[in-house]
């Protein structure tokens, strides 16, 4: 879902708390549309940049788009989730853990 959403074979999310979201502007343009049985997905109806995500497996949380921040981050990526679901042509060699499954969480073991 998310490559197609990307036209890319990954995308770089991280993870706010629902309360800590602050949309100063732009709020009039976002277009929300329903992506899953379980989630939705938010863009700009201006550019279509994609932005956030939202899922009921974890309501009290927003998915943003890391390349969509301006600015530095504090923290590296932690790991990778649903790589089991990830492009067969993406190779990844960077050592972050690699989750999957239903709900893209669950260890995989090295193969």
């Amino acid at each position: 879902m998310c490559q197609r959403n990307h036209g890319a074979g990954f995308v770089t999310w991280f993870a706010v708390p629902e309360t800590h979201l602050d949309l100063t502007k732009g709020g009039d343009v976002l277009v929300h549309y329903v992506s899953s049985e379980h989630g939705s997905r938010s863009f700009c109806g201006r550019c279509g940049s994609s932005l956030f995500c939202r899922s009921d497996h974890h309501p009290e949380q927003v998915d943003l788009t890391l390349a969509s921040m301006h600015g530095p981050i504090d923290r590296p990526p932690q790991a990778h989730v649903f790589f089991d679901d990830r492009a067969d042509w993406v190779e990844v060699n960077d050592g972050l853990p690699r989750l999957g499954g239903a709900d893209g969480l669950q260890p995989i073991k090295p193969s």
